[in-house]
């Protein structure tokens, strides 16, 4: 299901749109700019993040992402990140004083803090793939040379991945429909069918060279002319930048509570 969620955001990425037609340099750099930014803030800051989940948010909606795939990519990660900080409210007892009169343990605050720096990171990189495609990515870091090896070798990785999924489905589906009383086979079995995917997805992918080498495939990889950066990309870039030099040095929650409690305070 995860790879089906990953396929309908890349085949989404590869369609026509504003937003999927903007250089895709211009939305990788604008990602590692807000990743780096998330990183950025100290290891108790909860309320200072929301305001960037407008970025991944705001790229989703401006590039029509589907949410329901990136929703289930994003669950396959929440149990690392909640494993990775959940050891921090045994670990950091320290209490923390909040507005309000409210004490709470600074190792809340930290596994709170931890999730919401993946959901927000991995957020904005799943809202790149579902503007961009991974293709388009990697045609941008060639640019108009023949790719990189290891480009090359990640591209066909990405793709041979693909591949490698659906010979495991097709293998379980056939195992599913002669012992449909059990969900998971036996060891026995289990190694049996391991032997078969690897037997059937090495002769897919040796069917696939050929036919590349039928259509001229030499060992490079071209991925035509890179695309042209104009002034949509440089306001995009420079908009996303500010946006995150604010967030990072301006008090943003703090000035949206006083705001909120000046227009629906006593």
């Amino acid at each position: 299901m995860s790879c089906h969620a990953a396929q309908t955001l890349d085949r989404h990425g590869a369609a026509a749109g504003p937003v999927q037609e903007l250089h895709p340099l211009a939305k990788l750099l604008a990602t590692a700019v807000f990743a780096v930014t998330v990183v950025s803030f100290p290891k108790y800051a909860v309320g200072a993040l929301m305001p960037l989940c407008l970025y991944p948010l705001l790229l989703g909606v401006a590039g029509r992402v589907p949410a329901r795939p990136v929703w289930r990519l994003l669950r396959l990660g929440l149990p690392l990140a909640a494993l990775a900080g959940i050891w921090n409210v045994w670990f950091d007892p320290v209490r923390i004083a909040l507005p309000g009169g409210v004490w709470l343990s600074a190792g809340w605050l930290s596994f709170s803090s931890i999730l919401l720096r993946y959901l927000l990171t991995a957020g904005a990189m799943l809202a790149l793939i579902g503007t961009t495609s991974f293709p388009r990515l990697v045609r941008a870091l060639a640019g108009r040379r023949p790719a990189h090896p290891f480009l090359q070798v990640l591209y066909l990785l990405y793709r041979h991945l693909f591949v490698l999924v659906e010979e495991g489905r097709a293998l379980a589906r056939a195992w599913q429909l002669r012992s449909p009383q059990r969900r998971l086979p036996e060891l026995r079995i289990a190694g049996s069918m391991l032997g078969g995917l690897f037997l059937r997805t090495e002769t897919r992918a040796g069917r696939l060279h050929h036919a590349m080498v039928l259509r001229g495939y030499d060992g490079s990889l071209a991925f035509g002319a890179d695309p042209r950066w104009g002034w949509r990309e440089s306001a995009f870039l420079g908009v996303t930048v500010l946006g995150c030099l604010a967030a990072r040095l301006l008090p943003l929650t703090e000035w949206l509570g006083r705001a909120l409690l000046n227009l629906f305070g006593p």
